[in-house]
């Protein structure tokens, strides 16, 4: 569990004692205006004429195909061979118009994944020259301005000298001034540095959107930065927002200028030294489109595209109430282009409940509603769009139907994350809920609630150390990352809050704190009382959980967090000496911030839901299960583990042709246990369908869902 150092990338930044310039010459440009101040390229023509490229260093323009039967724009790039800045970069603006005021929107489709490529990839606004240190008209290689950027791969790791054999890597997202002086190309400073650890997924394409709306002077200026999973487009994934105020930025950042796309290498010597992005549906404006979908939600890339608006529950939703179902609506945003309501198909945890679909409304923006949830469950959701033109998109989310009163009950048992064991091996059985009232994170103070008879400020025993409570390759504390246990290595944040230092610039800290969905075991106690995580974890390091349980309950475990680089943790019981019995891991999925927390079901090396009988006391312990490297390093937050009465196994489901023949198991079926549903083909005009299972339910529907037969029970 380490600190949170950022890299300082000392070599790849200027302080430069000049401001940059505002004037800069116009370049012709041929794209899509939907307003008088807006341009739209989504290349669909196949061709990017008019675009203003960089061409000092070498580089490749194609026009490969997209998902929705268009064009997309793939930029390569490769090293100078000589010059002042080999590393190698590709730029391209669209520069018809500077803009003072913006909004900027691409979808970034994919990238180099070569762990030896490390890039920075993104949106670049007010590009303009310097003319006070190169005099002379904007050049497409010399940029000055703002990039909102994902730096792939900016830690990394590797087997030994020579960088042979390369181990883990993760990404940055951030706000960075970039400046050019002297024929070489820097990223100046930051403006925002929300996400350090995180993975952007290949295969998924996602929308980045960048703004400023201050007054043309206004001291300081302020950004504002989104990223959106394409699959998606309901709520962003990230946000940011920072000023220029910092270290000079005002200065390096010029007051109006062009807007681009662009990858950029950081530095030579990997193996490989090239850049590649692919871009589609380019938007650049003073303003956002005006469209009727509401924030946080933003309209699809491709206009016209069919897309999922005004859903709910909302992406990653605790606590939502399983009466309220499933609504949203399925629209292209145009009054021409119409849904294919026949089309629209929902999932939920992989079973096609499309049946249960109540359509309405015009054609151009259906209304639809699914009522069939069933309370306490976690669901994983995909909706499926599609218009006249026959073209889909998708919309996949996460969210569950437990309540705040069902986890409070003595049906399930939960463990907060933070609460493990002390005093080497000491234990409280059902803690109630501790931690600081009014606490202030700068000077790390408030009112103890709870103190001696909750785990707030026990003190664990670092097996590293020789002691017996957790293991943590660290062996002191890290202030501002011990909040809830102020004597030990492990990393405790109270709600969701992370501080940033920057090495360089040791004058100056950064904060930032935001709090997820809070139970009412500790809004009862104090209104300011907030949970707590676990987080600042590494692969190997392990967490021990004493408690009673009751032998006479059969558990499913999941585990509630947030995961910028998905990872498995590994639960084990602690047995006597070194033996342990290995229960099951939760794989926790990629959620890409740290903040977007969901449960992950504990599961067995098949993938089916482990079951937990454990009787009296017992320690169970928490272990990061990867290696100790960049893939998974400081990338987890974990809230809680909780223990629910274990689901009944499967039912089986037998048929036959004949309702007195020969009953034969029908081995291609999907069992919803926790709808209590089973999707099987279709088999022949006539089918008669019996259900064995070890107690006795009683078949209450049939429907038909495409070339399915769809069954409920009770």
């Amino acid at each position: 569990m380490k600190s949170k150092t950022p890299d300082s990338h000392a070599e790849r930044r200027a302080r430069l004692p000049l401001p940059l310039a505002k004037g800069a010459t116009l370049a012709g440009l041929l794209a899509l205006t939907i307003s008088t101040q807006a341009q739209y390229f989504d290349f669909d023509s196949g061709t990017h004429s008019g675009l203003l490229k960089s061409t000092l260093h070498p580089s490749t323009i194609t026009l490969p195909p997209d998902s929705l039967g268009g064009h997309a724009y793939r930029l390569q790039g490769t090293p100078m061979t000589s010059g002042s800045d080999t590393n190698a970069w590709v730029f391209s603006f669209l520069a018809t118009r500077m803009y003072t005021n913006f909004y900027a929107a691409v979808d970034i489709v994919a990238w180099n994944t070569n762990q030896d490529c490390e890039q920075v990839i993104g949106l670049l606004a007010r590009a303009n020259s310097n003319t006070l240190l190169d005099p002379g008209p904007f050049l497409p290689d010399a940029p000055n301005g703002l990039t909102f950027n994902a730096r792939v791969h900016d830690y990394r790791s590797y087997a030994g000298p020579g960088n042979a054999g390369p181990l883990g890597a993760a990404d940055q997202m951030s706000m960075w001034s970039i400046v050019n002086f002297g024929g070489a190309t820097y990223l100046g400073n930051p403006v925002a540095v929300t996400q350090q650890r995180f993975r952007m997924i290949p295969g998924h394409a996602y929308r980045f959107v960048m703004s400023n709306t201050n007054a043309f002077g206004a001291n300081p200026q302020y950004y504002t930065c989104s990223v959106y999973d394409v699959n998606d487009l309901t709520a962003p994934l990230l946000s940011m927002t920072g000023d220029d105020s910092y270290a000079g930025n005002s200065d390096y950042i010029p007051k109006a200028g062009y807007v681009g796309v662009f990858a950029y290498k950081l530095r030579n010597g990997d193996y490989d030294p090239n850049v590649d992005i692919t871009v589609d549906n380019f938007y650049v404006g003073e303003t956002a489109p005006v469209t009727a979908v509401p924030a946080p939600g933003i309209p699809h890339g491709k206009i016209g595209a069919p897309q999922v608006v005004n859903r709910v529950p909302l992406s990653f939703k605790n606590f939502h109430p399983a009466a309220n179902g499933i609504t949203f609506n399925a629209t292209t945003l145009t009054t021409t282009n119409t849904i294919n309501a026949g089309a629209i198909r929902l999932y939920l945890n992989g079973v096609d409940v499309s049946a249960g679909l109540i359509v309405s409304g015009p054609a151009t923006n259906a209304s639809v509603s699914y009522f069939g949830l069933a309370t306490n469950v976690v669901y994983q959701g995909r909706i499926v769009v599609q218009d006249a033109l026959s073209r889909q998109t998708i919309n996949e989310w996460t969210f569950d139907t437990f309540t705040d009163a069902y986890l409070a009950s003595s049906a399930v048992k939960v463990i907060e994350a933070e609460d493990y064991d002390f005093n080497d091996g000491s234990y409280i059985n059902d803690p109630p809920a501790s931690g600081f009232a009014n606490y202030d994170p700068v000077n790390d103070t408030g009112m103890i609630v709870n103190s001696g008879t909750g785990y707030v400020d026990q003190v664990g025993g670092n097996a590293k150390l020789g002691g017996m409570d957790f293991f943590d390759y660290d062996s002191g504390v890290h202030t501002g990352e011990n909040q809830y246990r102020h004597s030990d290595s492990v990393g405790t944040q109270r709600g969701n809050y992370v501080a940033y230092a920057y090495a360089d610039l040791a004058s100056t800290i950064a904060y930032s704190q935001s709090f997820e969905n809070r139970r009412s075991k500790y809004s009862s106690l104090d209104p300011t009382l907030q949970e707590y995580i676990v987080e600042r974890t590494e692969g190997g390091e392990w967490l021990n959980y004493t408690r009673v349980f009751d032998g006479t309950k059969k558990y499913n475990a999941y585990l509630r967090a947030a995961a910028g680089l998905g990872q498995p943790v590994r639960l084990d019981q602690i047995a006597a000496g070194p033996a342990t019995n290995l229960l099951g891991r939760f794989n926790v999925p990629d959620t890409f911030y740290n903040h977007n927390y969901c449960y992950t079901p504990l599961v067995l090396a098949d993938g089916s839901l482990a079951v937990i009988n454990l009787s009296g006391v017992n320690t169970v312990r928490l272990t990061m299960d990867s290696p100790q490297n960049e893939n998974t390093k400081q990338g987890l937050a974990m809230n809680y583990m909780v223990f629910v009465p274990a689901a009944p196994s499967a039912p089986k489901l037998y048929s036959s042709a004949t309702v007195n023949g020969t009953y034969a198991e029908e081995t291609a079926t999907v069992v919803d246990t926790g709808n209590k549903r089973i999707t099987v083909p279709r088999s022949g005009t006539t089918r008669f369908y019996r259900i064995g299972w070890t107690s006795v339910v009683t078949i209450t529907g049939l429907s038909f869902s495409g070339s399915d037969v769809v069954l409920t029970y009770q």
